[in-house]
């Protein structure tokens, strides 16, 4: 429910022609919400899987790099695993949107050969134990990480051994939480990039 309560904003908010999509997994509570307003769109529904670009610019495409055609948690669907990253790049800087992968997905990642290397780092799976492996951050190389967590959630995100992780590949003044410095904003012309929070 914390993407998909996002997802129908989204949905309620702006005229959405088509809608790059991951597996659904038609069991979750907003499911049948989230459903009814895609059929109201009208959308363009196109089912996400690595190797597809969209060009949106000349200078600008998104690169879907996960999932694979194989779940990186085996042959049966795995809801993070198998969440759509995307590789946003624009003239010279880049941003990899991680979802919430974890481990499995990220060393598949690394081995299968796409060039990771981005400025900017969704930090996968808001910070959890789970994902950013020293493997994969060396693969990205980021510049920049962004934790996307809530202020009071339960789960204790993002946890210490990330953080230190992140701290070390990048520095600690790098490191932007939501939580923390709550609306993060990206503006770049392709050659720089620039960014402000809302605290």
């Amino acid at each position: 429910s914390d993407h998909s309560r996002g997802l129908l904003e989204v949905l309620g908010r702006y005229n959405v022609d088509s809608v790059l999509l991951g597996l659904e997994d038609t069991r979750g509570a907003m499911y049948p919400q989230w459903r009814s307003m895609m059929d109201g769109e009208d959308a363009v529904e196109i089912l996400a899987q690595a190797g597809q670009q969209v060009i949106i610019e000349p200078d600008v495409k998104l690169q879907v790099l996960n999932p694979p055609e194989q779940s990186a948690g085996g042959l049966v669907h795995d809801p993070n695993n198998d969440g759509v990253v995307l590789k946003l790049t624009y003239g010279e800087f880049s941003f990899l949107l991680t979802a919430d992968i974890e481990s499995p997905a990220e060393n598949q990642l690394v081995r299968s050969g796409p060039a990771l290397n981005s400025r900017v780092l969704k930090v996968a799976h808001h910070g959890s134990r789970t994902s950013t492996t020293p493997a994969f951050l060396a693969s990205v190389e980021p510049s920049v990480g962004v934790i996307s967590v809530g202020t009071t959630n339960s789960f204790g995100h993002p946890v210490p051994e990330v953080l230190e992780r992140l701290e070390e590949a990048m520095g600690e003044g790098a490191i932007l939480r939501t939580d923390r410095d709550e609306t993060i904003e990206f503006t770049s012309d392709g050659q720089g990039l620039w960014f402000k929070t809302e605290r």
